[in-house]
């Protein structure tokens, strides 16, 4: 999005208050600039207005609608800068937020009748979107109005996350929902009389141009929804793609609608040559612009390479592979001998038909060679270099397709998503940091070991040297894959050196105000959280600190520990909603804290910890380890471990007790997973929600495993013996591999790899119950989830929720368990993975975040969860969070014995 220099939006605000500004307060965020008059109490919830605009429409919106909110004395919010407007309105903003470029806040109903009215009328003429979860106070307004909360929230959801939660007229709470469609709680009195736009009921049959009845919504996105139609004209299945009104708009008042009537030209020119579905027509209803074009027969490219890998051990065949090379670089010299550059060519702007050929779709970023436009692309898929620009300008030469067909052959063979993590000066080219991933990935990837040399060639820098000639000759050269050589592994210096960069970074990343929101900044990409739990806030960081100082691995950390560590304590003394799981909840906050204060010799701070995990409510209806009691119950049995106190055996075994309730009433409820074991294995976990280990049936039985033999009670090992039974049972064998289901439905999301959901966090659990059973039937299923982690790393982010430094800690259970070092060598060899992936921060190598894109430090989706891996690599010990027994779980030397 090009944004043009403009007058800031605060200075227009700062002109507007004249004389008030001493008395109002401003205050700048991340998104919003928030404004209130001098006294202002925000209601908890009610109705409040939105006003949406357009990067260009924005400065006279705000002008226009401040001066009726500063004279009414009424708090408003609006967008801090043009680059936030610009994303509220792209065509890939999230539906439910879209538009909402200003907010007022009415003291009551009454003042938001007035201030609608008065609001419609001093923005009327003016441009900006439909704002999807509201409704518009007039046809053709740009005012909107829904009910929701007015003040940030001050208490945790059942999720874990700070979300508005709306007090309902009997005391109790429920989540402020934010759909991309109008809905209000049904208590809640509409503030109008006359309600306009009444909508039609979702989900019904629709005629449009009085020819195309749509009967299927295959995706929705802000720009619009994308319909199976029937043309009853034809008699003949169409595509119908939608661009909303004022959706993308640019500053010269551009929008979707116009990129879509464009998209029409370009498949009109190279439909006729094979390359591109055939257009049928454009037509508009109700302002938004509709494109009619061929439904093509098959599936996107990435979910085609994905299944056909997964038909074959997990590898795309090399005869597949060079077959895609070859249509994909004939369809883009077709594209470029037309005049065209295609700007975001990527897997998913590629459909495979049933016969294997592919077919270029979603063509509206394709211009002609030199032409001026707006910059456009995806990240990771469009070259760097032309995506970095900040202004239009001239479209790019084919070079950037190139490097875009180049990438997507890399996704292709090897499931790499090619997104780089900024660099900080002095940036290294990302032809060079591609190079690196490929080098990494193909020795046991053999479609990628044979084209190589081609996506090489393809993202090379400078951008002169990717001629789809050569790409062309490559190709038609005779075929020859190398032979294998083993796959890097992360050891001696470049471990060190990750390892050490990494702690660097936290120590240089921490903000230690008591008064700050957040001890480290959190993730961008999830809700804010609590700012003291393993999740994302700051317990997981404290624990990867207490091991490096443990372990020696870095001593001097230890006055960050400690400061880290009383950080946490004041946060739990404050009042607030204390929930119980391991990872969303304060059950893996006491646990670090409480090994702090171990590795600290700090007994003050000890007792407090213990205190709080006294504390921690166990009526939760949630039997899961990352939100529930399984999670309680694993850090009860930690401090019974280490204390000796009875007190946190009795809350061990409540929880266990409590688990089987939970799971025995949903399966009687019929909420359970399928259960396809019967007598003689027990099924007291068939009521678990999914089969995984965050959420489910894994977790559950992990949990209970532990208790039964810590707690010295039989029948829970036993109902967690039938838990792996079970989950044995669902496997389905792939070769050597084993992929699992995500819950109900034997075929429901097949293939996932994830410790919280899929093969990781499964064979977790049943490597455990081999341990304790010595069941070869768990080891072998065990063994079999290892191998699809392994395979499966360069398919994944970077996490221990859901990517590499999760699935390789599983790697190093098989090691420990089994004594097999082919497991230790693997979790090296996907350790390397995180190598690969880690950009130069301020002179350091630093492992980005699940989103490979941005950095954080949060243990499951960031940068500790990948640290806690590398000491374990380096300096050996027991899996995390678990309550296996190891040599830093000794006991204190003063606990009692247990009897």
């Amino acid at each position: 999005m090009t944004v043009g220099p403009r007058a800031s939006y605060q200075s227009i605000a700062t002109r507007i208050l004249g004389a008030e500004r001493s008395a109002w307060s401003m205050r700048n965020g991340e998104t919003w600039c928030a404004l209130a008059p001098p006294g202002y109490r925000p209601r908890r919830q009610g109705w409040k207005l939105h006003v949406s605009a357009t990067v260009a429409s924005a400065h006279q919106v705000l002008e226009h609608a401040a001066r009726v909110l500063v004279a009414h004395g009424c708090a408003f919010k609006f967008a801090v800068s043009p680059r936030v407007t610009a994303d509220l309105t792209s065509v890939r903003a999230p539906r439910p937020h879209s538009g909402k470029f200003l907010t007022a806040y009415p003291a009551d109903d009454e003042q938001l009748r007035t201030l609608a009215e008065e609001l419609h009328r001093a923005t009327l003429g003016l441009a900006g979107p439909v704002i999807l979860s509201d409704r518009r106070y007039r046809p053709g307004s740009l005012v909107h109005y829904r009910y929701g909360c007015f003040s940030p929230p001050r208490e945790l959801d059942d999720e874990g996350f700070y979300r508005g939660r709306l007090q309902t007229p009997d005391g109790s709470y429920v989540t402020d929902e934010r759909n991309p469609w109008f809905s209000t709680p049904a208590w809640a009195r509409p503030p109008f009389d006359d309600v306009p736009e009444r909508p039609r009921s979702r989900g019904g049959p629709v005629l449009l141009a009085d020819r195309y009845l749509v009967h299927e919504a295959i995706r929705h996105s802000n720009r619009g929804g994308v319909y199976r139609a029937r043309d009853r004209h034809t008699g003949r299945d169409v595509l119908l793609k939608e661009a909303r009104p004022h959706v993308g708009a640019q500053p010269g008042g551009t929008d979707a609608r116009d990129r879509l009537r464009h998209e029409v030209e370009v498949l009109s020119l190279l439909a006729p040559h094979g390359v591109a579905p055939a257009p049928h027509g454009v037509f508009e209803a109700g302002g938004h612009v509709f494109l009619a074009e061929d439904l093509i027969d098959g599936e996107n490219l990435q979910q085609w390479s994905a299944d056909r890998a997964s038909r074959h051990g997990g590898r795309l065949p090399v005869a597949d592979a060079r077959r895609l090379a070859r249509d994909l670089t004939r369809l883009i010299g077709v594209v470029h001998a037309a005049g065209f550059v295609l700007r975001d060519l990527k897997p998913t702007n590629v459909l495979v038909r049933p016969d294997g050929t592919p077919v270029l779709v979603d063509l509206e970023g394709a211009v002609r060679t030199g032409d001026t436009a707006p910059v456009l692309g995806t990240q990771g898929f469009t070259a760097p270099e032309y995506l970095s620009r900040t202004e239009a300008g001239p479209a790019p030469g084919p070079e950037a397709d190139c490097y875009s067909l180049g990438v997507t052959l890399l996704h292709a063979t090897a499931g790499i998503n090619p997104v780089l993590a900024p660099d900080t000066q002095p940036t290294r080219p990302p032809g060079e940091r591609l190079a690196t991933l490929v080098a990494a990935a193909a020795p046991d990837c053999p479609a990628l070991r044979a084209l190589a040399p081609l996506v090489l060639g393809l993202t090379a820098d400078p951008p002169a040297r990717r001629p789809l000639e050569a790409a062309t000759a490559f190709l038609r050269a005779e075929p020859a894959t190398p032979p294998p050589t083993p796959p890097p592994a992360l050891t001696g210096p470049d471990l060190d050196r990750l390892l050490g960069d990494g702690l660097a970074h936290i120590a240089a990343t921490v903000d230690p105000d008591p008064t700050a929101e957040h001890l480290w900044p959190r993730p961008a990409s999830l809700p804010e959280g609590d700012p003291c739990n393993l999740q994302q806030g700051a317990a997981g960081v404290l624990a990867v600190l207490d091991r490096a100082v443990r372990t020696g691995e870095a001593p001097a950390l230890a006055p960050l520990l400690r400061t880290a560590a009383h950080w946490i304590d004041a946060r739990l003394a404050l009042p607030g909603r204390t929930l119980p799981g391991l990872y969303f909840g304060r059950s893996g906050t006491v646990w670090a804290l409480h090994d702090a204060a171990r590795t600290l010799d700090d007994p003050g701070l000890a007792a407090r910890a213990r205190q709080y995990a006294l504390d921690i409510p166990l009526d939760r209806a949630d039997p899961d380890i990352c939100h529930g009691l399984s999670g309680a119950g694993l850090a009860q049995l930690r401090l019974w471990r280490t204390t000796g106190d009875e007190r946190f055996a009795e809350r061990a075994s409540a929880c266990a007790d409590s688990v089987i309730r939970l799971t025995a009433e949903a399966d009687r409820a019929g909420g359970g997973v399928d259960w396809p074991l019967g007598p003689p294995h027990r099924r007291e976990l068939a009521g678990s929600g999914s089969y995984g280990f965050g959420h489910g049936v894994a977790g559950h039985a992990a949990f209970l495993l532990a208790a039964g033999v810590e707690l010295d009670r039989p029948e829970l090992v036993d109902i967690a013996i039938g838990g792996g039974h079970a989950l044995c049972a669902l496997a389905e064998r792939r070769g050597d591999i084993a992929v699992w289901p995500k819950g109900p439905g034997r075929t429901e999301r097949m293939g996932l790899d994830f410790w919280c959901n899929g093969a990781s966090g499964i064979g977790t659990t049943l490597i455990r119950l081999w341990q304790a059973t010595g069941e070869p039937r768990f080891r072998e299923h065990a063994e079999l989830a290892a191998r699809a982690a392994h395979r499966d790393r360069w398919r994944l982010g970077t996490g221990t929720c859901h990517g590499v430094a999760g699935n390789a800690q599983l790697l190093l259970d098989l090691a420990d368990a089994t004594g097999d070092d082919t497991y230790r060598t693997r979790a090296a060899e996907a350790a390397y993975c995180l190598h690969a992936r880690a950009a130069r921060r301020d002179g350091r190598l630093v492992v980005p975040d699940d989103t490979l894109r941005d950095f954080c430090v949060s243990y499951h989706v960031g940068l500790a969860g990948a640290l806690d891996l590398l000491l374990r690599l380096k300096h050996g010990g027991g899996r995390p969070w678990t309550a296996d027994r190891t040599d830093h779980t000794s006991p204190d030397p003063d606990r009692p014995e247990r009897r």
